[in-house]
């Protein structure tokens, strides 16, 4: 019977099209479910930014326990993918060469179409890394004090403007050490010290 089958050339346009329409499907299958996971890979991906951004600040004052749960907390919040399944969120912090915040997020979205060829779920998972801190800052400061300063308030105003200017970089700080200022008056006489009186 098979063999007649092979052999008949007459009306075979039906039993090839009912072979060819199982690949078929399973291609369009894998692209709609290819799709899906690609969309839960972008959500996560975008939550997990916001979260690091979020995060980037208070990171160093967190205890790693900490860490792990603000990080959990903004992620679920930012994260809207029903379908997605077993989501979780890794968070680490490091001081080696800077400071990094690193979150990792993981979970999988179960197939639909593809199911038929052994495949009941895709894997996704992607990673956001926050650095800072590289180089430390060095700012140094030469503010005039020659006697042009004592009219019209303008020593007043250097004193509020250098004061704002340094409680701004102290904020700027995420640990002791980060930022270092220096500050050097500008003046017509220099100071070198009395024991110096006489040096050539």
């Amino acid at each position: 019977m098979f063999r007649r089958f092979f052999r008949d050339r007459h009306a075979g346009v039906a039993p090839m099209f009912a072979l060819a329409i199982i690949p078929v499907v399973g291609l369009v299958g894998v692209a709609v479910d290819y799709s899906r996971g690609n969309s839960v890979k972008v959500a996560v991906q975008a939550a997990l930014d916001a979260t690091a951004l979020t995060m980037a600040r208070t990171a160093p004052n967190l205890t790693q326990e900490q860490l792990q749960q603000q990080a959990t907390n903004l992620f679920n919040a930012n994260f809207d993918r029903a379908y997605a399944k077993d989501v979780g969120v890794v968070a680490t912090y490091s001081t080696t060469e800077g400071s990094t915040l690193t979150l990792t997020a993981s979970g999988r979205v179960d197939t639909t179409f593809t199911r038929i060829m052994g495949v009941t779920s895709l894997n996704v998972g992607t990673t956001s890394t926050i650095k800072w801190g590289n180089q430390r800052l060095r700012v140094a400061l030469a503010l005039d004090t020659t006697g042009s300063m004592a009219s019209a308030g303008k020593i007043d105003a250097l004193k509020t403007a250098t004061k704002n200017l340094l409680d701004q970089l102290k904020a700027a700080a995420s640990v002791n050490g980060d930022v270092y200022v220096s500050i050097i008056p500008f003046s017509k006489d220099v100071n070198v010290g009395s024991s110096n009186f006489g040096a050539s």
